[in-house]
């Protein structure tokens, strides 16, 4: 029983990650030896490796206190070695965050307008906007018994792509169009449209992007929203411009404060427009009010419930509206039967027909005077020299001259053929209104009420209250001339 209790032991922790060699005090060392020894550690369970076989040797090439226990550790747990995840390597955001949008400035940056900074990544198709890197596998590992020890293998990201990111083989992320880069939720796309869930301001920038553009609130003072497509603001727009190559829906209205500006490539609809200084291609439709803008617009006007309330509008086609100007008589002018978007072209036109004929005559008069010599047989080489030049300059500016002439009428019949006066008002004209047409000026000098509509009766401007006759606006207006009429009617 005794020699049992003074022979070597092998102790193996509970969860197998260590083993210990003990040897107790009074052990006969000599019957120690390194095969004794491994068979030992073998037959309680232990796997001898390389390890354990160095420390045996190390322990039996050592003298050994006898009058102590020795404890020595002979085996311990190889950990598996688990795999890493998998990543999204974005390199667009390697590029951004080398120009700061905080507000901070650097030597390379401190001329850029705060107001320039934008939040969104704006990407080109063709562009490299990120790398997939792939998870890597574990490698297992071995307890002190030898039994396997399972490591994790890394997970791939999750990233749905649609048909607007391509995936590479080495796991390069491709834009396929122009657009801007959204990541949310697992998913990315190029979207050729941005969302603005809050304001434009300086956490985002101006924006100017080749698509269309939605703000879930509004357009803070001085900023820019550019887009090749449509806008649509949610909240209020500010003194804010807007330049839109499609619509612009402005759902909270713009209140401009004289500093506001919309150029508009599609039709303008909104709550209210206040103090704004825009041209709209195509036709306008408020809700509410226009009150103090300067607006052209190259469709109608269509606005049942609305009113215009000072400032000056020109629509190139027809108007219908609640109210036009206010109880207070706030001066409030409407140009009508024009066509802003082509007459200044024909203007020019016309100046050019102007000057060319006036040269023309000029000289067609000298070239009168040379051949007068020519019959008096009193023309000399210098007399001969000028008739042919006068001969070529004709020539050049008859042919100038016919193609102006052809462009200017065509010019004139599409002016013509576009120019509306219909003004439609269901409740009230105000006293102070201003109806222009063609250099004349009308100013109302009573109220007018509704319905009632302006409109042409061959060459007569004239009014129709409800059902009742038509009557010529100079009736109810005082008529004063701007300038005269651009065109021929």
């Amino acid at each position: 029983m005794a020699a049992k209790e003074l022979s070597p032991d092998v102790i193996i922790a509970d969860d197998k990650t260590s083993a210990k060699l003990i040897i107790p005090a009074g052990c006969d060392r000599s019957v120690l030896t390194e095969q004794v020894l491994l068979g030992l550690i073998r037959g309680e369970g232990v796997e001898v490796t390389d390890l354990t076989t160095k420390v045996v040797r190390g322990l039996l090439g050592t003298p050994i206190d006898g009058e102590h226990e020795t404890v020595v550790e002979i085996a311990r747990i190889q950990q598996p070695v688990h795999g890493v995840d998998g990543a999204i390597r974005w390199i667009v955001d390697e590029k951004k965050a080398d120009k700061p949008t905080d507000g901070s400035t650097n030597e390379t940056d401190a001329s850029v307008s705060f107001y320039d900074r934008c939040a969104f990544v704006m990407v080109q198709a063709g562009d490299v906007v990120g790398k997939v890197i792939p998870a890597t596998l574990g490698q297992d590992g071995r307890d002190v018994t030898g039994a396997n020890v399972p490591a994790r293998s890394g997970k791939d990201p999750a990233l749905q792509l649609d048909e607007t990111l391509m995936k590479r083989a080495d796991g390069s992320l491709i834009a396929q169009q122009d657009g801007v880069l959204y990541r949310e939720k697992g998913k990315a796309q190029v979207r050729k449209y941005i969302e603005i869930r809050e304001y434009v301001d300086f956490s985002t920038g101006n924006i100017d992007f080749d698509g269309d553009v939605h703000v879930g609130r509004g357009v803070r003072d001085c900023f820019i929203v550019k887009a090749t497509g449509n806008v649509q603001v949610q909240g209020l727009i500010e003194a804010a411009t807007i330049d839109a190559g499609k619509d612009l829906v402005a759902n909270g209205g713009f209140a401009g404060r004289e500093r506001g500006n919309a150029l508009i490539g599609g039709c303008l609809r909104g709550k209210y427009l206040d103090n704004v200084h825009g041209h709209v291609k195509q036709d306008l439709c408020i809700d509410r009010e226009v009150i103090n803008c300067e607006l052209l617009i190259d469709g109608a006007i269509t606005s049942p419930r609305g009113s215009i309330i000072g400032g000056r509008v020109c629509p190139t086609g027809a108007v219908e509206i609640a109210s036009l100007g206010s109880p207070a008589a706030v001066p409030t002018e409407l140009v009508i039967g024009s066509v802003p978007a082509l007459e200044p072209f024909a203007q020019k036109l016309e100046q050019i027909v102007f000057a060319l004929t006036a040269d023309k005559a000029k000289l067609t008069s000298e070239q009168d005077t040379v051949n007068k010599l020519t019959i008096k047989g009193r023309m000399t080489a210098i007399d001969r020299e000028r008739q042919t030049e006068i001969m070529f300059e004709l020539s050049t500016i008859n042919a100038t001259l016919d193609k102006a002439q052809r462009t200017f009428d065509s010019l004139t019949e599409e002016i013509n053929k576009r120019r509306r006066v219909d003004v439609t008002v269901h409740h009230l004209v105000n006293p102070g209104v201003t109806l222009i047409l063609d250099g004349c000026r009308y100013k109302i000098y009573n109220d007018l009420k509704g319905p009632v509509r302006f409109f042409m009766d061959g060459k007569k401007f004239v009014y129709r209250q409800g059902e009742a006759p038509h009557h010529p606006v100079a009736d109810i207006a005082d008529i004063s001339t701007v300038r005269p009429a651009r065109h021929a009617a």
